[in-house]
Parts: structure tokens; C-alpha cells; sequence
């Protein structure tokens, strides 16, 4: 089942790119062979890792980027599994240099990405496609005998996240040190170039919210579940409340 989903980057040539990911993860999301869906998802995160380096080196060597620091917010509403959607948000986000903050309000919580714009996208067309997954492989399992429903979808959807954000660092570092070796004998190095990119956002982050709450820990789960959901995120190979008006937190292994 298709969904809408944002543009990949700012560079008029990554147009076919943004194409390819979008089908790539349409077929994740509509297969009914786990191996299909981990093939496919897996690379389209490569797919979306190499445009990441293009985009930094492009940036990084003056020639007319317009990747710039940016913020989007994304709507997470409320409901028992609002802690683990934000974990695995948050794993993908930091896969991509991104920075996160949640504000919960009476009606649920809003999660605000900052990044750059193209590593923006990115992360809401991945955690998209991954939340429908982890959705999907969750159905695929009854809750054993002695298990409350709410607590075990909600392990399992931890384990998913947790195993996800794993296999994106992965993923990443797998893509930096491929560009590494492909402009061997350039003097432009990757990882400083990815390191100055991350020091940039994590400055702004600074500048821009000084003064945030540590998120609480998550409600009760069942470790069964998260078993499940961890081996299901292996597959996909990557892959409370607050007054109203809201307050921010810090998103970290909690909520």
C-alpha cells in the first residue's frame, strides 16, 4: 500500500534516485517474502547512504549545494505505542547525522527532526516505510497464551527498532568506506567531510534547544516480544503525558 511520501535531496539529478527508492520500498511494504522485503529495503538505505556522501562531498567542495540545516516536524499522535514509533524514529534519524526533540501535548506527540534537508527526507521516507513493516510482521504473530496484547506488540516493535538502527549503522559505514575507497588518491576525506557535517548539526541543535527534559523510560513489554521483533527487524535487514501546550524532551531509548 503506497503512501505519500517527501522528495530525496535538493540536487536536480536525483530525481531517478528518489524514484528507485520509492519503488524499492513499495515492493518492501506489498511483498509477502521476508527475503524480497530485506533485499529491497536494504537497498534503498543504500541506495539513500550514497546520496547522503554525494550530497556532503558536494557540499563540502563549494559547488552549489543548497542542502542546508532545517527542521520538520513529524506527528507520532498517542497511544501505547508511541515510545517505541519514537525509538524507531530516533534510530533511524541518528543513522542519517539527524537530531531529534518530542514535544507531548494532550492529543499525543510531535516529533522535531533537525538535519539537513535532504537527510530529512530521507529519514521520514525510511521510518515510514519500516513502521508499516514492523506493523505488518507485528499481525503476523498471536500474542501467546499469558501475554497481554498491548505489552507484547509493544516489546515487539522496541525489538524491530532497536535491530534497525543497528543495521543502518551498517549500512552507512559499509557506503562511507565504499566512496573512501572509489576516491582513493583525492584529498578530500569522507569522514571528515561526514564529521564536519555532524558537528554542524549537533551545533545547532546546542544553539536551539539548551534546555530540554530527559524523556521517561518505557512502559512495561514483554521480552518475548522484543525477541520477535528484533528477529524481525533482522529481516527487514536495517533493515505519558504532559500539560497542555506541550513540553520538550530530548529523544533518547525512552519515552
Amino acid at each position: 500500500m503506497p503512501h505519500p511520501r517527501g522528495s530525496i535531496g535538493s540536487m536536480a539529478d536525483t530525481t531517478d534516485i528518489a524514484r528507485k527508492i520509492r519503488a524499492l520500498l513499495d515492493k518492501a511494504e506489498n511483498t509477502s517474502y521476508p527475503a524480497e522485503a530485506e533485499a529491497a529495503t536494504r537497498k534503498a538505505a543504500e541506495l539513500m547512504a550514497a546520496h547522503r556522501i554525494t550530497e556532503a562531498m558536494v557540499s563540502a567542495g563549494g559547488r552549489g549545494s543548497t542542502d542546508a540545516i532545517t527542521t520538520r516536524t513529524i506527528k507520532l499522535a498517542r497511544g501505547p505505542y508511541v515510545g517505541a514509533r519514537t525509538d524507531l524514529l530516533a534510530g533511524v534519524a541518528r543513522a542519517f547525522g539527524v537530531r531529534l526533540v518530542y514535544t507531548a501535548h494532550w492529543d499525543g506527540r510531535d516529533v522535531e527532526l533537525l538535519g539537513f534537508e535532504s537527510d530529512l527526507a530521507s529519514v521520514e521516507l525510511l521510518y515510514t516505510s519500516l513502521l508499516l513493516q514492523a506493523s505488518v510482521a507485528a499481525a503476523q504473530h498471536d500474542v501467546p497464551r499469558g501475554h497481554a496484547a498491548v505489552t507484547w506488540r509493544r516489546g515487539f516493535l522496541l525489538g524491530f527498532a532497536d535491530i534497525v538502527a543497528r543495521r543502518l549503522k551498517e549500512v552507512m559505514a559499509e557506503a562511507a568506506q565504499e566512496a573512501q575507497t572509489a576516491m582513493d588518491g583525492d584529498s578530500s576525506s569522507v569522514a571528515l567531510v561526514l564529521a564536519d557535517r555532524t558537528a554542524r548539526v549537533n551545533a545547532e541543535y546546542q544553539r536551539r534547544y539548551q534546555n530540554l527534559t530527559r524523556g521517561r523510560g518505557h512502559a512495561p513489554v514483554s521480552q518475548d516480544s522484543v525477541l520477535m521483533g528484533a528477529a524481525a527487524g533482522v529481516r527487514a535487514d536495517l533493515g505519558r503525558g504532559a500539560p497542555v501546550g506541550g513540553s520538550r524532551r530530548e529523544v533518547g531509548r525512552g519515552a
